[in-house]
């Protein structure tokens, strides 16, 4: 089976064995659990998989939290027992998906093969997350409205492509330390590597114009990249 196919697999799974992670490192953060409250992780996990489908359909501003309850099958009540508002439910949903990001791409501790390959990892798992049904979904639906709720954008920003954009950091850090790369600026390698990952295909993909690539394709695409960067970068 090959990488790519592996990765699929593990993304398509990866719901199975989520839900612990979820809890315990990103879901509810020790800010965020209600104080003295007992949480019911089945109903706190239905509210945030019934928030996020409300969310993508009728965008945030248009959904309440009455209406998030009723779907989830739970009391108004339940819901504000776990959830502040449904701005904290949505920043409890995107650190959800940026959940499932990770699981498919792993961390930079992860990793311990070359910086080829873990560069490689890390581009195949990002663009298998970006052209994958809920990304493109979530572009479609909320990218405008997040532009005008200032705060949804930062929550969103913060839970899902700062991180990455931290953890290609990280990576391209320790490959420096490792004596693979020499970087002088981070912030900007890491953003010309993510621009090579995506390119104008993205946009075109984004509008419809052009389909999602097959996984063979974004091997290509992801490998190419990664050849181009280390061009650039890779030390001797």
């Amino acid at each position: 089976m090959s990488t790519a196919t592996l990765r699929q697999v593990k993304y398509v799974n990866v719901h199975v064995h989520i839900k612990a992670l979820l809890w315990r490192q990103w879901i509810l953060t020790d800010e965020a659990k209600p104080k003295g409250r007992t949480i019911d992780l089945e109903k706190a996990d239905a509210l945030i998989e019934h928030g996020w489908a409300l969310f993508l359909s009728r965008g945030v501003q248009s959904v309440s939290m009455e209406q998030i309850a009723a779907a989830a099958g739970v009391s108004k009540v339940t819901a504000y027992r776990h959830f502040a508002d449904k701005h904290d439910l949505f920043r409890a949903a995107v650190r959800k998906e940026m959940a499932r990001l990770e699981a498919i791409q792993g961390t930079p501790a992860s990793s311990s093969g070359t910086i080829s390959e873990t560069l490689e990892a890390f581009g195949l798992g990002l663009m298998t997350y970006l052209f994958s049904g809920p990304a493109m979904d979530f572009y479609a639906a909320l990218a405008g409205e997040l532009r005008r709720t200032p705060e949804l954008a930062q929550a969103f920003y913060d839970a899902a492509p700062g991180k990455t954009f931290e953890n290609l950091k990280a990576i391209l850090r320790d490959g420096c330390a490792s004596g693979s790369l020499t970087i002088h600026d981070l912030d900007l390698a890491a953003d010309q590597f993510l621009g090579l990952l995506q390119g104008y295909s993205s946009f075109q993909i984004a509008l419809g114009v052009e389909p999602v690539p097959l996984a063979g394709t974004l091997d290509r695409r992801v490998r190419a990249a990664v050849d181009l960067f280390l061009k650039g970068y890779a030390k001797g």
